[in-house]
């Protein structure tokens, strides 16, 4: 019954160090990530659909300020029904980082690309 160890040889407890990062920010991390990725595969789609809304009103000659009105509602409303999937599953974190780096990647397309959802794909209106 009895092992043959005794108590002499039994090594003192010693505590446990963390070495590495708490699970929380680990899971935090892996939800920012996550976030990122949605908005850098999702925003490409919706800045595509909402420029061809803008072929589409080019071509039926619409005025330019309805044009720019129509792209900007497309381009919102299509990233936001992508969206809706981290917002149904209940994932805020993933949620949040996925409309801050949307907006970020909008931001470095107008400020340092000088991107303009007109003339930049289709030059100046012909009418």
């Amino acid at each position: 019954m009895l092992s043959g160890r005794t108590w002499r040889r039994r090594q003192a407890v010693r505590r446990r160090r963390r070495r590495f990062v708490s699970p929380s920010i680990k899971a935090t991390l892996e939800e920012a990530i996550y976030g990122s990725l949605i908005a850098i595969f999702t925003f490409p789609i919706s800045l595509f659909i909402a420029e061809l809304g803008v072929w589409v009103m080019i071509v039926w000659m619409q005025p330019l300020d309805f044009i720019i009105s129509n792209f900007y509602l497309t381009l919102v409303s299509i990233q936001a029904l992508f969206l809706l999937i981290p917002a149904y599953h209940r994932q805020p974190i993933r949620l949040l980082f996925a409309a801050i780096v949307a907006y970020l990647i909008w931001m470095a397309l107008v400020s340092i690309a000088s991107f303009d959802p007109i003339t930049t794909l289709f030059g100046k209106l012909p009418y």
